[in-house]
């Protein structure tokens, strides 16, 4: 019994030390600790030894309350890991349902894809169009220029794309022949003058113009048969031949430079 009043003696010697240093800490700062608002002087320990077994008891049942709430929060994580899975997964399901919605609705409601048959009529309709017999004579090879196209600016590059017509045969015409290669490129400088000159005519005059050529790449991209031959060249029309204008000595604006290679 002795040795137990002892023991108890030290306890409550290690709590009165214990609180002497809290007091102290107080001392020093600003008091942190609330009060303890259920105590009374009445609600105290008769002896010293009941202070220290009090002491010990509520140490041992801060220590079951500490494990306590420990587990607590425990489950309280687990819980909240759980839900925030839940969460992810709820989210990545209404992530891949938005797009199928999205989609469903683009597909009944979207526009459509430009094939089939509204692709073939689209191309047909602003495809160029073969020159008629007016327009052109395929065994002479002689072209009907549109009165735009026969303004004087416009001469020194039709007369060269006549003559590449009026020379061409069946082994030198189709699609990337020699004639057609030149008068996809006699054609191009002649709509480089077009569009320099497109103030002197009407918005109708310089598409038909377009349209005109456009038509006549065609008809230099059409392989022609065997069966037509070049023309023979009248009397009164066996004069020299014009040398060939380069393309390069052709102002845009309009004004011709050299008509003739070797000439002013």
């Amino acid at each position: 019994m002795k040795s137990l009043i002892l023991k108890n003696l030290n306890l409550a010697a290690l709590v009165a030390s214990l609180s002497v240093g809290a007091a102290v800490a107080q001392a020093q700062g600003t008091a942190i600790a609330q009060p303890i608002l259920n105590w009374s002087y009445t609600n105290h320990s008769s002896t010293l030894v009941e202070g220290a077994l009090r002491g010990q008891s509520a140490v041992i049942d801060s220590v079951g309350q500490a494990i306590y709430f420990d587990s607590l929060a425990t489950i309280n994580y687990a819980e909240a890991y759980k839900r925030a899975i839940e969460n992810s997964v709820a989210l990545t399901k209404a992530y891949y349902e938005r797009r199928e919605i999205r989609e469903e609705y683009n597909q009944k409601y979207g526009p459509k894809a430009f094939v089939g048959d509204a692709r073939k009529k689209f191309i047909e309709y602003y495809a160029p169009k073969r020159l008629s017999a007016q327009e052109f004579d395929l065994e002479q090879g002689k072209l009907t220029w549109s009165h735009i196209l026969r303004q004087e600016q416009f001469a020194p590059v039709k007369e060269q794309i006549d003559l590449v017509f009026s020379v061409r045969d069946s082994s030198n015409s189709g699609d990337g022949s020699k004639t057609h290669r030149d008068v996809l490129q006699l054609c191009a400088a002649l709509t480089a003058l077009l569009r320099e000159n497109i103030g002197t005519m009407t918005s109708d005059q310089y598409i038909n113009a377009l349209e005109y050529i456009r038509s006549v790449e065609l008809e230099a991209k059409t392989a022609i048969s065997a069966d037509l031959k070049a023309a023979p060249v009248a009397a009164e029309e066996t004069k020299p031949a014009k040398a060939p204008v380069n393309v390069k000595d052709l102002d845009t604006t309009g004004i011709k430079h050299t008509a003739v290679r070797g000439k002013a």
